[in-house]
């Protein structure tokens, strides 16, 4: 399989969707050799190139209610909603080992998108020379404003991926895939809407305004990719994975069962289109 690129999609919790769709594609053995995240897109992504079967499932759902996870306590008291180290350390490192060797020896290429907050422009990163540069790349990309802090990697200050590059479908197309497999966490119709207390937000990034500027046209730069990759599945350039009943999840959830429903859902929903998504690859 060649020329095929599959783009992951963030949206926090409701990557959960996503997790149980690469669930469905390793049970059947679907290996794509491209793979492009941004945010959780980046997280669930990571397991599937490592064929980590379960391991999505063991993080957003067996601990996706853990007290160290999502925290409103911790969130009034140092701005960290989520648990970013509980995330990205002691998850991947003692309570849900990542395999990161296995991760390392597939040929799949495996890209992150990340924003740079000095230009407010999505910064790739597709070479991760040991499992704490990758985990903290993929951490940048997670790192929500206002509830996350922005990471330093390489000479650059990074946040959330899904800022400047919330479905990145144009990093698949520019490493030269021709076909493309886009996993969406929001139903057909969806509209980005213009973000609240955008004055706040400027506030807050006042020493970043190309950031700002891109956090408050974000909505507009992801309608305007959801009518591109429109475009590219009329052409059969690419193949969309969606939910098809609207998410009983939000951003942020704990709830055990709606997560594992949403998984589930991803997972059926998938299932059903497997001939179909092999007939769009081997068209």
């Amino acid at each position: 399989m060649q020329d095929v690129g599959l783009v992951l999609e963030g949206g926090g919790m409701r990557g959960t969707y996503t997790a149980g769709v690469l669930e469905l594609f390793m049970d059947e053995g679907l290996e794509i050799p491209y793979v492009v995240g941004s945010s959780a897109g980046a997280c669930n992504g990571s397991s599937y190139v490592a064929k980590q079967k379960k391991r999505n499932y063991e993080v957003l759902i067996e601990y996706g209610d853990h007290p160290e996870y999502i925290s409103y306590k911790r969130m009034f008291k140092n701005g960290q909603l989520f648990g970013m180290d509980f995330i990205f350390d002691t998850l991947p490192n003692r309570l849900v080992p990542f395999d990161y060797e296995t991760f390392s020896e597939e040929k799949t290429k495996f890209v992150v998108c990340t924003t740079d907050m000095m230009t407010g422009l999505p910064v790739c990163y597709d070479r991760f020379p040991d499992k704490q540069s990758l985990l903290k790349v993929v951490r940048a990309s997670s790192s929500l404003p206002l509830i996350a802090p922005s990471i330093h990697y390489e000479g650059r200050q990074l946040m959330d991926g899904g800022i400047a590059d919330p479905i990145p479908f144009q990093a698949s197309i520019a490493d030269g895939n021709r076909k493309h497999i886009v996993i969406l966490t929001q139903t057909e119709g969806y509209m980005k809407r213009k973000m609240k207390l955008g004055w706040y937000f400027a506030r807050k990034y006042r020493k970043y305004p190309h950031f700002v500027k891109a956090l408050l046209n974000r909505h507009l730069r992801y309608n305007l990719q959801l009518k591109k990759i429109k475009e590219m599945e009329e052409r059969g350039e690419a193949f969309i994975i969606r939910p098809k009943t609207p998410l009983q999840v939000g951003r942020v959830e704990r709830n055990r069962d709606r997560l594992h429903q949403l998984y589930m859902q991803g997972y059926d929903e998938s299932k059903l289109l497997i001939e179909d998504l092999d007939r769009f690859l081997q068209s």
